[in-house]
C-alpha cells in the first residue's frame, strides 16, 4: 500500500449499472435476477462525522453492511482488491465480514451508516441475493437531490432516537432509489443511444470505468473487437470517440467538485481518473476554454 503517494492510488469507480463480482481489467459481471430497487435498506446505525482529520480505526470489519457517504473532504479506501479516493457525491459500500481500510486525505465530513436489507414486504433478504449490490464507490450524478437528503438527515438530530431512525431510513431509501434510477439513465454528457448492442455495451463499460485509469484496449478486448474497430464503430454510431466521451464524463464530475467542494486540484484529479492536477488543468482548459481555478471562481455562489 502506498498511502503517502496518491499517484499509486488505483481508481476504481464501482458501477451501479448491475451486479459486480470484481473491478478493473479482470472484473467479471453477472446479471442478477432480483432487481436492484427490490433491495430495501434498513438503517441500524447512524452517525454524522464533521471535519475528521483522521479515522479512529485504519481497518474495521463489520457484521452488517457499512456505508460512508461523503459530504465534504476526501478519503482513500481499500475494500478487498478495490481501492479509490471518495469525495463529495460518493458513497462507499462495504459488505459484512470484509476488511474496510481507510485514510483521510483532506478533513472529511461524512455519514457513517450501517444497514441490512429487506424486500418490499419487509422480509430479510437471503444473503445470496445480495451478491448484486455495489461494493466500493458509487458516484451519484444528481448531487442537488443528494444534498437535500443529507440536510434532512441532519435535521432529525433533535428527535427521539426511534423516530429519528425512521425518518433517516426514509432519506436513505431515497438516496438508494437515486442509485437504482441512475442505472437506467445516461449522464448529461452521454451521446444519443445507439441501436448497436456492442456500442451500448461499450458506453456502459466506459461509464463504469470513466473515473479509473482505464484501458480502451482492454474494453475493446472484452467486447471481442480491436481498439481501432471499436473507435470506428463508436464514431459512426455516436459521432464521437470513446476517449472524448470518457473525457466529457470526467470533466462533468470535475466541474461539480470544483463548485461544490474545497478539494485541491490534485485531489479532484484523483477523483476523476487523472494523474495529477496539472494534467487535469490542461484537459480542462482545452475543452472548457477556461482554467479550473477560473471556473471555480465564476461558478461559486
Amino acid at each position: 500500500m502506498h498511502f503517502c503517494n496518491l499517484n499509486y492510488i488505483l481508481k476504481i469507480a464501482v458501477s451501479v449499472n448491475g451486479p459486480i463480482t470484481g473491478d478493473g481489467a479482470d472484473g467479471e459481471r453477472k446479471r442478477m435476477s432480483f432487481p436492484l430497487c427490490g433491495h430495501i435498506p434498513r438503517l441500524t446505525y447512524y452517525r454524522h462525522v464533521v471535519r475528521r482529520e483522521q479515522f479512529f480505526q485504519y481497518e474495521s470489519i463489520q457484521t452488517e453492511w457499512l456505508v460512508f457517504a461523503v459530504e465534504d473532504g476526501s478519503f482513500y479506501y481499500e475494500i478487498e482488491h478495490r481501492s479509490a479516493t471518495a469525495s463529495f457525491g460518493d458513497l462507499v459500500f462495504c459488505p459484512p465480514g470484509v476488511a474496510f481500510r481507510r485514510v483521510v486525505i483532506s478533513p472529511v465530513t461524512l455519514f457513517v451508516l450501517r444497514m441490512n436489507w429487506a424486500d418490499d414486504l419487509g422480509n430479510e433478504l437471503d444473503p445470496q441475493r445480495l451478491d448484486g449490490l455495489p461494493v466500493g464507490k458509487v458516484s451519484l450524478r444528481d448531487t442537488d437531490k443528494l444534498t437535500d437528503d443529507y440536510a434532512a438527515m441532519k435535521r432529525h438530530n433533535f428527535l427521539d432516537e426511534r423516530w429519528s431512525m425512521i425518518r433517516r431510513n426514509h432519506h436513505l431509501h431515497h438516496i438508494w432509489l437515486q442509485i437504482c434510477e441512475q442505472t437506467e439513465q445516461l449522464p448529461s454528457a452521454e451521446p444519443p443511444r445507439s441501436s448497436d448492442p456492442l456500442i451500448e455495451k461499450a458506453t456502459q463499460l466506459i461509464r463504469e470505468q470513466a473515473f479509473e485509469r482505464f484501458s480502451l484496449q482492454m474494453i475493446a478486448g472484452s467486447l471481442g473487437v480491436s481498439r481501432m474497430q471499436l473507435c470506428h464503430k463508436f464514431q459512426t454510431e455516436l459521432g464521437t470517440t470513446p476517449i472524448k466521451y470518457a473525457t466529457a464524463l470526467r470533466l462533468e464530475k470535475a466541474k461539480k467538485l470544483l463548485v461544490e467542494t474545497n478539494l485541491t486540484l490534485d485531489q479532484i484529479s484523483e477523483c476523476c481518473g487523472y494523474q495529477n492536477g496539472f494534467y487535469l488543468s490542461r484537459v480542462f482548459k482545452n475543452n472548457c476554454g477556461t482554467t479550473p481555478k477560473m471556473y471555480r471562481l465564476e461558478h461559486r455562489l
